[in-house]
């Protein structure tokens, strides 16, 4: 006989068992709840979808290993039996793309997508819908399912196709489309933070890792030169979501690759850190010289010469871009005497501008004045012959905000003055920073000449004080290298601080000479004459003068050991 107590256990058992068998059912049947043929809802981006809907109905069409394809049904109502079956054809060839190279290259290279699985399966959902025709497709994460579905969310990423591409693009560019978005999933999990320029860029490139772009005239990669060429200016780091924003990051980050591999995208989206930070850890990692700035400026110059023999970072190597160079913006000089023309213009962090001066005759006299807050340090001008060929040179601004050049010989043997205005570096954000040239004829007369003999011996003179500026470093340099100790400042260091690096400063402050630190007191003591000195040089370097040697006098430093 069993007790009233035993039995109180019994049923409450029996009670738990059922409720655990309804449960795991229930899952059970949550699990097998997607089929073909089942209708579900999804979230869109309202801004890209074709209706500005928020919510698209969709039809499930194909399961395959590694994806589930929704299409919209209001897409489907309008195709023909036919086109259903291309569509069939289609996404079946795409998926084995997906299966086969896509997900298996993309993770190897750059590491696993963030992808919790749905239904209990990993398989990625793609949801084609009708979108803006300039949209090719985007991603959304686990909260833009519809909770009508899903009341108990644990769901994977998902890839939004364009439907319209699905019929009028080939193979190859819709599986970059695929590979493209899936980029953004693996980044997604690799480096939420990362900005979106440098997220584009990477995604960007995966038309040409994977070998997409092939056709040139169907690929993603001519489209957005053709955009790129419309443009005679850049701002690299600003996003509007523009196609001259996707066309101007697809260029550079090809020649980025070109000249310092994938394993520089490898490594920034490993990194903690995001954009050009994250760039310029990738180009330390590798044992590369130049940082962003550098890279950005040759790159610059390479979109108006595109030509290796001027320099080995002046050109494209990706056999589609060897041949192509920018349009600049053309200022017009008339031919006759005393002709002149001025300009005013602006510029933000990060940009860079195109022009070109053309017309003139004889004697054309190039003067540029940069006002001190403006962060300039450096102009590139090309100068052009009548047979095409190019030479180029820089204005230095380091230590002069004016500079001025003469060419000689224009309309007979040179036809055209190129010069790019730009700014490499984080400063003010959104602030415009002026500065102005004026291009003028000059007169053949005997005072013209003298004029033209007393600017050169100007030039010379300072060319003589960055001689000195020059022997200066390089007997730095060496009192350096011979001193282990003092090779590479790795902390801050600020005022009170007493320590052998604070000595280790004193030492390079004083060897850049009188203008920076005429004491020349090597003590280990940061006082006031050492805080002085720091802001003398964070003025030279076109840093905020703080007197605080931070990270970013401490990176300009370690350059220069």
């Amino acid at each position: 006989m069993i007790s009233q107590k035993l039995k109180f256990y019994f049923c409450l058992g029996t009670i738990f068992f059922v409720l655990l068998i309804g449960f795991n059912s229930s899952q059970e049947a949550f699990a097998q709840e997607v089929y073909l043929g089942q209708e579900r809802s999804f979230n869109v981006q309202f801004d890209y979808d074709l209706f500005g809907r928020t919510t698209v109905e969709v039809e499930l069409i194909k399961i395959t290993n590694n994806l589930y394809f929704y299409a919209d049904k209001e897409w489907l109502k309008e195709l023909s039996s036919g086109n259903r079956q291309e569509i069939d054809t289609k996404l079946y060839n795409l998926a084995n793309e997906f299966e086969y190279k896509i997900y298996p290259n993309l993770t190897k290279v750059f590491g696993n997508e963030d992808n919790p699985g749905i239904d209990n399966n990993s398989r990625i959902i793609v949801v084609l819908h009708k979108m803006e025709p300039i949209i090719g497709g985007y991603i959304k994460t686990e909260d833009h399912y519809s909770t009508q579905f899903y009341p108990h969310s644990n769901m994977g990423q998902i890839i939004y196709l364009n439907t319209s591409n699905i019929l009028s693009l080939s193979l190859n560019n819709l599986s970059y489309h695929l590979a493209h978005e899936f980029l953004h999933l693996i980044t997604l999990n690799q480096n939420p933070k990362e900005e979106v320029w440098l997220n584009e860029a990477r995604a960007e490139y995966t038309e040409t890792l994977l070998g997409y772009g092939g056709e040139w005239e169907e690929s993603n990669l001519r489209n957005r030169l053709q955009q790129f060429l419309r443009e005679n200016e850049v701002s690299l780091l600003s996003w509007d979501n523009s196609s001259y924003d996707y066309a101007k990051i697809n260029l550079f980050v090809h020649y980025l690759v070109d000249f310092y591999g994938v394993d520089i995208l490898v490594d920034s989206l490993n990194s903690s850190l995001s954009g050009v930070d994250a760039l310029n850890y990738a180009l330390k990692q590798k044992g590369f010289s130049e940082d962003f700035s550098i890279v950005f400026m040759n790159w610059i110059i390479a979109n108006i010469v595109n030509d290796c023999s001027l320099g080995e970072k002046y050109c494209y190597q990706n056999t589609f871009l060897q041949d192509f160079t920018l349009f600049p913006y053309t200022y017009y000089l008339p031919t006759k005497s005393k002709s002149s023309l001025s300009v005013t213009d602006s510029m933000k962090n990060w940009e860079a501008k195109w022009q070109k001066i053309s017309g003139g005759s004889g004697i054309i006299k190039l003067k540029f004045t940069i006002p001190e807050q403006t962060p300039i340090d450096k102009i590139p001008y090309i100068i052009e012959s009548v047979g095409g060929e190019k030479t180029i040179g820089f204005l230095d601004f380091s230590r002069t905000n004016i500079q001025e050049i003469y060419i000689e010989d224009m309309g007979t043997k040179n036809k055209a003055i190129y010069f790019i205005p730009f700014i490499a570096s984080f400063n003010e954000e959104n602030k415009n920073y002026y500065y102005s040239w004026e291009a003028s004829n000059v007169e053949s007369s005997m005072q013209q000449e003298g004029e033209i003999i007393q600017a050169l011996l100007k030039k010379i003179d300072e060319l003589k004080r960055q001689v000195v500026f020059l022997q200066t470093q390089l007997a730095m340099r060496k009192t350096y290298q011979d001193n282990a100790s003092c090779s590479i400042f790795s902390q801050d260091l600020y005022y009170g601080m007493n320590s052998s690096e604070v000595k280790c400063l004193q030492q390079f402050l004083s060897n850049l000479g009188n203008d920076i630190y005429p004491e020349k007191l090597v003590t280990g003591y940061f006082g006031p004459l050492t805080q002085a000195a720091v802001q003398r040089y964070q003025k030279f370097k076109g840093i905020i003068t703080t007197g605080y040697f931070g990270p970013l006098t401490r990176s300009a430093a370690n350059q220069t050991l």
